[in-house]
């Protein structure tokens, strides 16, 4: 099975395209070209694999890549880092691996945590614990300490390569595991991973025809909670998702809210494994109803969303896989008449071969079969259509040019006589002074619009600021009934305040403020290009007839972080009396202050990293649109260009022409020749052009 065949041939037929543009714009142009054949080169399919620890994603992707063995997937060690499997990737080396650790700064931030939650806690709850996270980054730390000695400080900040690559070299890297750590100094096992803050590796694997990098995260339940946000930003960097459940537990609040965090646009490129159907009793009854029930609880939970959701086992697929006598033994011990049975009613066929079954059985060729067809016809087509739009934009303008340039020289052709020599050259210099009003009036309007797109863009982040403190502070007031009715019933236990519906309603007003300012620059962006285009339109005809705003990324806001914390729990602060026989009650008040301070003051960090990518989201958007829109501003460029160019060159000739009626032909002929050029150069742009228009990827 080939995996993205058809984004490889569309691939490569707009490769060819650019490629014939590259020929036939001419040097002085080929530059925003080179540019769109670079993005082609360098796209690549983004796939995350993720789900709790142990849920076998590891194994699944050995399995999935045919590397058995290859990550390190044992009973006790987990991945504990972000790992990149870069299949096929034309850049990077055919193999090996490359490791880099945290620096100083980051380092410095997972260990010691917040400062400003820390003091809070302990102003206004002496002896509060201000959660696992600290105290997991410090033995982390310590844990780094005692596995490296003295390479520990040096370390931060570097980057380890490998041109080489194996399961024990990945092990020292991105293994993490319980236990103990006596004698862990000498075993090779985990040694960096406690400092690795991302891993590469390199392979080359022809059942992928495109590039495609497969991630494997950490677990959404890991223990070590401070790689959280790397992980999240790894998901926000991909374009499809692979979610491992396990059969035996299929869909926990975890896993729910993980899936809530890919549902809206991404739920289209979401595929489900149910892991471990092998550890199941009966195959022929309860694979249907284990899908049937996660179906209906993913609808339940996310009623708009559509998953692609398939059963299997990675096991069985590293069975089929392997040829050593224990898997033999085992194969043989499976293969009995259950299993035709069960491929036979699943799946209509049963192969020949045992390997063929046990493979088939496993789920993993279904699963290779949807991310094909998320690569071919879902995210990669998207991506594949944005680089489309950009290429037809400026194919579209480079023509409107090119025949100006062309009705141009055929003027000056015509005028190619002693008597109209000086006419011309009064003509092509009124037409420069024309041209550069022109381009002085479209400056005007593209700074115009920059100036409003900032303006919405500070409004945007202010607004969502605000809203977001408003939501946190009504939230947290909402709590004080909570406060109250502890105070009147003397209950001292600590108080645990559940952060899922504050979540939500942060989500609500991220996802509402952003459509609102996402419109209100679309807006900007298509005033601007209608109006440059009206205006470069006075002088070349058609101009703009390519540019579009269609395609600009982020449409809308899609983020992986989430609240690191799912509630908060407090402990009470006492109203002790004077009078010994009084029993100490609870302060209300100070208690709810203790809480709306903490609060705040925890969800300060990840509020802050939601506005930053917020905001990044929209300037993306913005710089793309700025983008389309300076093609019309370069074409104009370019014109004013060519004209001054042949004002100097041509100048002196024309004003000879009296004197001398021979170099009138001669310059009739080269002006001959130019207008020929041009004439080729419309003809090779109007057959890409076609091309172009014809390909099913312009009604993306």
């Amino acid at each position: 099975m080939q995996i993205g065949s058809l984004q490889r041939k569309e691939i490569a037929a707009l490769r060819s395209v650019v490629e014939a543009i590259e020929t036939a714009a001419g040097r002085e142009s080929r530059e925003p070209f080179s540019r769109i054949r670079a993005r082609l080169d360098a796209w690549t399919a983004r796939v995350a694999v993720i789900g709790q620890v142990k849920a076998g994603k590891s194994s699944f992707l050995n399995a999935f890549i045919g590397q058995i063995g290859l990550l390190p997937s044992d009973v006790n060690p987990w991945t504990s880092v972000v790992t990149n499997l870069r299949i096929n990737v034309p850049s990077d080396p055919r193999e090996g691996a490359s490791f880099r650790f945290f620096d100083e700064s980051s380092w410095d931030e997972i260990v010691n945590g917040d400062p400003r939650v820390r003091r809070l806690a302990e102003e206004m709850l002496p002896g509060f614990d201000t959660g696992i996270l600290l105290r997991q980054a410090q033995e982390m730390r310590e844990r780094a300490k005692r596995r490296l000695g003295r390479a520990y400080a040096s370390l931060l900040g570097t980057t380890h390569d490998y041109d080489f690559l194996s399961p024990e070299l990945l092990q020292s890297y991105v293994c993490a595991g319980p236990g103990a750590d006596e004698g862990l100094e000498a075993q090779a096992l985990g040694r960096y991973a406690s400092i690795t803050r991302e891993a590469d590796v390199y392979l080359r694997l022809p059942e992928f025809s495109v590039p495609v990098v497969l991630t494997d995260t950490p677990g959404v339940n890991d223990p070590f909670l401070v790689r959280d946000e790397f992980t999240c930003r790894s998901l926000d960097r991909s374009d499809i998702f692979i979610v491992i459940l396990s059969a035996h537990q299929p869909l926990t609040e975890a896993d729910i809210a993980l899936m809530r965090m890919l549902s809206a646009e991404r739920a289209k490129n979401v595929i489900v494994f149910i892991n471990r159907i092998d550890e199941l009793e009966d195959l022929d009854t309860e694979i249907d109803a284990l899908v049937a029930d996660v179906a209906a609880r993913l609808r339940a939970a996310i009623p708009h969303a559509a998953f692609s959701i398939h059963a299997g086992s990675a096991w069985l697929a590293e069975l089929a896989q392997r040829d050593d006598p224990a898997a033999r033994a085992i194969r043989d011990d499976l293969d009995s008449e259950m299993l035709p049975r069960f491929l036979a009613s699943r799946y209509g066929e049963v192969p020949a071969s045992q390997s063929d079954r046990l493979m088939l059985a496993s789920g993993i060729a279904e699963v290779k079969q949807t991310l094909g067809s998320l690569i071919d016809l879902g995210a990669g087509y998207r991506q594949l259509a944005a680089i489309h739009e950009d290429l037809r934009s400026e194919v579209g303008a480079l023509i409107s040019l090119c025949k100006r340039e062309r009705d141009s020289v055929a003027q000056q052709v015509e005028s190619v006589s002693g008597r109209s020599a000086s006419r011309f050259l009064l003509e092509i210099r009124g037409e420069l002074g024309q041209l550069s009003d022109l381009r002085r009036r479209l400056d005007q309007r593209f700074e115009a619009m920059a100036s409003a797109t900032d303006r919405l863009l500070a409004r945007a982040g202010i607004a969502l600021q605000q809203a977001m403190d408003a939501t946190i502070r009504d939230f947290v007031e909402e709590q004080r009934a909570a406060v109250l009715a502890r105070a009147s019933g003397n209950d001292r236990r600590p108080m645990t305040v559940d952060l899922l519906t504050l979540s939500r309603k942060l989500d609500r007003d991220i996802s509402d403020i952003y459509r609102r300012y996402r419109a209100a620059v679309d807006t900007a962006l298509n005033d601007c290009l209608v109006a440059a285009a009206s205006i470069a339109g006075e002088r070349f005809e058609g101009i703009a007839e390519g540019v579009s705003l269609r395609e600009l990324p982020n449409d809308e806001f899609m983020t992986a972080l989430t609240l690191s914390r799912k509630a908060l729990t407090v402990d009470v602060i006492s109203a002790r009396g004077w009078a010994f026989w009084r029993r100490p009650g609870m302060d209300a008040q100070k208690t709810f202050d203790a809480l709306r301070r903490i609060t705040l003051a925890e969800l300060l960090p990840w509020s802050q990293k939601i506005l930053k990518a917020c905001n990044e989201a929209q300037a993306q958007r913005v710089l793309a649109g700025k983008e389309r829109i300076q093609i019309i501003l370069s074409m104009v460029d370019k014109a004013i260009e060519e004209r001054a160019q042949r004002l100097r060159s041509d100048s002196a000739v024309l004003a000879q022409l009296a004197a001398d009626p021979s170099r009138a032909a001669q310059m009739a002929n080269r002006l001959q020749s130019r207008m020929e050029v041009l004439e080729r150069r419309l003809q090779l742009l109007s057959v890409s052009d076609s091309h172009l228009s014809k390909s099913h990827l312009a009604a993306a």
